[in-house]
């Protein structure tokens, strides 16, 4: 799990002790309303498959979320709900069958993610999938399983958010390839422009794989040219956070695009969607792990519009202040971004009033 900085806890002791009220149009919920109302809709939507409609294929964003909600909660149903997701991942790729398709990335590690909170997390069903699929990728050679997934797509965003989720499974296997699927992220993020999809989106997703893999955010550097020419792993934090809104109607989301435009299209937003928020907020929560960095002020801004966005019967929408359609993987993704259990516990306990220094993104 993330590990926030203490001025993180003192932030959450004022959002959820004092009751601060987020709104966003005609909605207002606090951070522990707005966490039971997604999760509660996630539970009350999930089809009896264990998939949510229309989302099929976000499945594993979705179950990683209710992972979460329920570190956060202890609300049983949180936790059935999404092992009855991860069933879903593992029967509708054939796992354990002759024909398995294998994993995508962000169902590798929503299964790593309910491995987390098993009985045993060194042994469990949920981690033998995982390893076994990487133990299959790298039997078919990995560089050649990786590059069959880039030329699925014709830009570079949306495969850089499946190998940053795959990056991250495979480290948390132990997977004897993880340092190939480390350096497909550094490799991809180096081919990043604003032609490209989703190019902060997948910068945050980049991010939060570099913190919590390999040697972390060192001193590597990424690309000799284009977008981050020159530019160390290290380095990416700051420039990620440079790409959130500071203050104003928007503040606290992130910007879709490097040049913090909309593209050229009247009918995009330059900033303010959920998702570029999620994954903005996912890449400082994991370079916050390092104590070099401190990002804490960032993240509880990203949180706080996030959970904002959050409606009232739980649904959320993919633009946070101009909604205009709803998909149960936005909920899911929005609850891969909330208080930590260990946040809450102290907050319950009246413990920690104490501050430091900041950070962060399937």
């Amino acid at each position: 799990m993330h590990k926030e900085q203490k001025r993180q806890f003192l932030f959450s002791v004022v959002l959820i002790l004092v009751g601060v009220v987020l709104t966003r149009g005609s909605y207002a919920l606090t951070t522990s309303e707005g966490v039971t109302k997604a999760g509660d809709y996630l539970v009350s939507g999930q089809s009896g498959n264990g998939a949510w409609a229309g989302a099929e294929a976000y499945t594993g964003s979705i179950v990683s979320g209710m992972v979460n909600a329920y570190q956060v909660t202890g609300t049983g149903s949180y936790r059935s709900t999404a092992e009855n997701g991860g069933n879903y991942i593992l029967d509708s790729t054939g796992y354990g069958t002759g024909s398995f398709l294998g994993f995508y990335g962000d169902e590798a590690y929503g299964l790593t993610r309910l491995s987390e909170v098993s009985s045993n997390p060194g042994n469990n069903s949920w981690r033998s999938a995982v390893s076994n699929f990487y133990v299959s990728v790298q039997n078919q050679g990995t560089t050649n399983y990786i590059n069959g997934l880039l030329s699925g797509y014709s830009e570079f965003s949306q495969p850089l958010i499946y190998l940053s989720h795959h990056a991250l499974a495979a480290d948390y296997v132990g997977a004897a390839d993880k340092g190939i699927w480390r350096q497909a992220v550094i490799d991809t993020l180096g081919q990043l422009t604003d032609n490209d999809v989703f190019p902060v989106q997948g910068f945050g997703a980049a991010v939060w794989a570099f913190s919590q893999t390999g040697s972390g955010l060192d001193n590597t550097v990424v690309s000799t040219t284009g977008v981050f020419a020159n530019k160390q792993l290290d380095e990416l934090p700051g420039i990620l956070a440079g790409h959130q809104v500071g203050s104003g109607t928007y503040g606290g989301s992130f910007y879709w695009r490097f040049d913090h435009t909309n593209g050229g299209n009247p009918i995009y937003h330059p900033e303010g969607y959920t998702e570029d928020t999620v994954f903005g907020a996912l890449g400082l929560m994991g370079a916050n792990e390092d104590i070099l960095f401190d990002y804490s002020n960032e993240i509880f801004d990203a949180r706080g519009v996030l959970v904002s966005g959050i409606f009232s019967d739980g649904a959320v929408y993919d633009h946070i202040w101009d909604p205009s359609f709803t998909s149960y993987a936005y909920v899911g993704e929005t609850l891969q971004v909330i208080p930590e259990p260990a946040t809450l516990a102290l907050l319950l306990a009246g413990g920690l009033l104490m501050r430091k220094g900041r950070r962060r993104s399937g």
